[in-house]
């Protein structure tokens, strides 16, 4: 793709992504693939739920409570040091971190309080609950979505094209201006942006 010549008007945004600029965003086959298997997942995953609903019982002594929490709070420990690694290193791999341990915390929470309710320490679970595990998991996703907003807003900075993103759900994946069609599915389309480098005077 060729840069925009001097005078020229601006390139106009459409639901795709950016046209008439450097930016363009097509679908391929194997975004289609991926994006029709997800659904599957949700709703194979909400008539388990359905099922699970109506045929659980209410109370069950489950076996290996300790290990279960024990080694849930190791998996959350492990991702947390990895996090702090990436985060004195400056590593692009703490997004992905903060999220997992931003979910992991919300499934601490969530668990912890509704297997406490009606017993005489739920107090204590709700307390850590809703002043730790909660605020924790939402401090993580608000910093998840800062580190990859960051990285997009200076992205489109060295582009140098179109206003900068302002909500994540609407940015489309980016990909380097090296790769072609083929090398995403051997079809036409691109999964992701294609992005030209900025023109040189």
């Amino acid at each position: 793709m060729e840069s925009q010549p001097e005078g020229t008007a601006a390139p106009e945004r459409s639901s795709g992504g950016w046209t008439g600029g450097r930016l363009h965003l097509t679908l391929s086959r194997r975004a289609q693939v991926v994006a029709g298997f997800l659904l599957t997942l949700v709703i194979g995953l909400l008539l388990w739920t359905i099922f699970l609903g109506t045929s659980l019982p209410k109370r069950y002594d489950a076996s290996h409570w300790r290990l279960l929490w024990v080694g849930f709070d190791l998996g959350l420990l492990i991702v947390l040091s990895f996090a702090a690694w990436a985060t004195w290193f400056r590593r692009q791999i703490l997004a992905a971190l903060l999220l997992v341990a931003a979910t992991l915390l919300l499934c601490d929470a969530w668990f912890d309080i509704v297997t406490s309710i009606g017993h005489r320490d739920s107090w204590f679970t709700l307390l850590t609950g809703f002043g730790v595990e909660l605020p924790l998991a939402l401090l993580f996703f608000w910093m998840y979505r800062r580190v990859v907003m960051t990285t997009l807003v200076a992205l489109h900075e060295q582009v140098g094209e179109g206003p900068p993103p302002r909500r994540l759900r609407e940015v489309p994946i980016v990909q380097p201006r090296g790769r072609t069609e083929s090398d995403d599915d051997g079809g036409p389309g691109s999964t992701a942006l294609a992005i030209d480098p900025p023109a040189t005077p």
